[in-house]
């Protein structure tokens, strides 16, 4: 009887430890779904923002009767931010692919057992 008590303890604390390891692992995910979807979801915004800046402002009489050039529709001044914005973009969707690739929370952890 003895012996079967302690079969049952042990194997309740293994259970315990287990379902403690479960809900921590799915808490990482949960928090790591959540910061990958913020950061995808400003990368699209911002993508957006750069589409609606290079659409033609022309309507499509225009465009089918030749009207006007389709260069005009940005301007020098507009170019700078556009390509701020391109470099933004670019950042963004770097750092999506290194969170999904792990290599993110790697980098920190390597860094503080050196």
């Amino acid at each position: 009887m003895k012996d079967r008590f302690e079969i049952e303890q042990w194997n309740s604390r293994c259970t315990e430890g287990m379902d403690r390891e479960i809900q921590r692992a799915n808490a990482r995910l949960r928090h790591f779904r959540g910061v990958a979807a913020s950061v995808m979801g400003e990368a699209q915004k911002l993508w957006l923002e750069i589409w609606d800046d290079l659409q033609d402002p022309r309507s499509h009489e225009e465009i089918l009767e030749g009207k006007g050039t389709a260069g005009d529709c940005v301007i020098e001044g507009d170019r700078s931010l556009l390509l701020e914005k391109l470099h933004l973009l670019g950042i963004q969707i770097d750092y999506a692919r290194r969170l999904c690739e792990g290599s993110i929370g790697n980098e920190s952890q390597e860094e503080g057992e050196e």
